[in-house]
């Protein structure tokens, strides 16, 4: 008998931290529909982008490649010709697809694929945005993540029998973090928790690390200073959060929307990032280095119909290429020869068992910031190693055991000479199946 292909409810939030969420143990933000999520379906501790860079993260979530294959490797390239979505094989296999958010490259217009698109071009804009709506602009007036929950409320109402697959990729809680007026005062008297790397040493770090100017905020900045977008320490450190609960507030109405269909059970719902966010680990903000609060990301599914009962939390690693491989498994059409992820299957029934022990990211040199190098990163359960691709700066060997927070490097170290010749016969793996080759910027 033929597997029942699910309806696909595909969220992705902007720069949200693996831990910012109530299930995750946040001290204080609330998050009640990722926490719903968690409650009735699988919660991965430990998933990973394949970049740490809006666009590129997307293009990847989009094509199921790495961005040295698809070509996005930063924010202003286009998808290589020839490159095809897995929108566009499931539209192409009966399924009525769409995208509501924000999809960075391409002018705002979503590659082929999408049968319905709103979106809008680069970033955006929080309040009162202009949206193009299947090629036309339109101005509108109110809250940009609420604004994309009533469209995918109307998405999701317009039923006419076929199943369907719906991208909601919010723009929050990217920076200028601009809350909507419902949570401008929230969580003010909240202690804040600061990071234990805060003020930590840069000693063993890379020169870029060491002495760039790192994108995002200025070096030298001070509690009563600029931190990031123009807003002090503590004035991010309140609106990030804000800025959030109103994505979990959007999530919310679209489960509430899927419940409405009837179909629940037999709709598979995911909630990502595109990459996670630095909030004053080492002193840096915006994401791009190959820290774990930058390249970890929170990871929820829910596919009742899979079998694995809910509730499961799962510390396999993942990765985010890994998402477009299970939408195309569960509808039908097995993982495309070109991807690069595995199906999640055999996470989400429980069955069968899980083979990577690795994840390997990207990130290339992007003009607007030339201090941060390309780099490469591999990653097990235990240890990290960083390569940078620039002259003059210095790999990094971490041992996350002892050393979460990524403080001491012991790359060079003879008392851990096994450790990294293991992880670059690891590395010089990954860039093989991967085929990674660093492109012309």
């Amino acid at each position: 008998m033929r597997e029942r292909r699910p309806n696909i409810l595909f969220s992705m939030s902007d720069d949200q931290r693996f831990d910012f969420m109530g299930c995750a143990g946040h001290p204080y933000l609330e998050t009640p529909a990722m926490d719903s999520l968690a409650r009735d379906g699988i919660h991965f501790r430990n998933a990973f982008t394949a970049i740490p860079l809006c666009a590129p993260s997307r293009a990847s979530q989009l094509s199921g490649l790495y961005p040295h294959r698809h070509g996005v490797i930063h924010n202003s390239r286009p998808l290589h010709d020839g490159v095809v979505t897995w929108p566009e094989l499931l539209r192409s296999a009966g399924y009525r697809t769409g995208l509501v958010g924000k999809i960075h490259f391409g002018g705002g217009a979503p590659h082929p694929g999408f049968e319905s698109w709103v979106s809008f071009e680069d970033q955006g804009q929080y309040e009162d945005p202009v949206l193009n709506i299947n090629g036309v602009e339109v101005a509108h007036r109110g809250y940009n993540t609420d604004l994309l929950a009533e469209y995918a409320e109307r998405f999701l109402a317009a039923d006419d029998g076929r199943p369907w697959a719906l991208c909601l990729w919010y723009k929050a809680p990217h920076g200028p973090f601009t809350p909507p007026p419902r949570y401008r005062d929230l969580y003010a008297d909240e202690p804040l928790p600061l990071p234990s790397t805060m003020g930590a040493s840069l000693a063993g770090k890379t020169l870029a690390m060491r002495e760039g100017q790192p994108a995002g905020h200025r070096r030298d900045w001070g509690p009563a200073d600029v931190f990031a977008s123009n807003r002090t320490y503590e004035a991010v450190m309140r609106d990030y959060p804000r800025t959030l609960r109103a994505v979990d507030d959007a999530l919310g109405a679209a489960l509430a929307g899927v419940e409405r269909t009837g179909r629940a059970e037999e709709t598979l719902v995911i909630h990502t990032s595109d990459h996670g966010y630095f909030l004053g680990e080492f002193g840096l903000a915006d994401k791009r280095w190959m820290y774990d609060p930058s390249i970890r990301v929170p990871l929820l599914m829910r596919y009742p119909a899979a079998g694995r009962p809910g509730g499961q939390t799962e510390r396999a690693l993942v990765l985010s290429l890994d998402i477009p491989a299970t939408i195309t498994d569960f509808a039908g059409i097995g993982v495309p020869a070109p991807y690069q992820g595995m199906s999640l299957r055999p996470l989400l029934t429980g069955s069968g068992p899980w083979q990577r022990t690795s994840v390997f990211v990207e990130y290339f040199e992007d003009p607007p910031f030339p201090a941060l190098p390309t780099m490469v990163c591999v990653r097990t359960a235990t240890h990290k190693l960083v390569h940078h691709l620039r002259t003059g700066e210095t790999d990094e060997l971490y041992d996350l055991v002892v050393d979460p927070d990524e403080r001491n490097n012991l790359a060079g170290l003879a008392a851990h000479a096994a450790a990294e010749a293991t992880m670059r016969r690891l590395m010089a793996e990954s860039e093989g199946l991967c085929g990674f080759e660093a492109p012309q910027r």
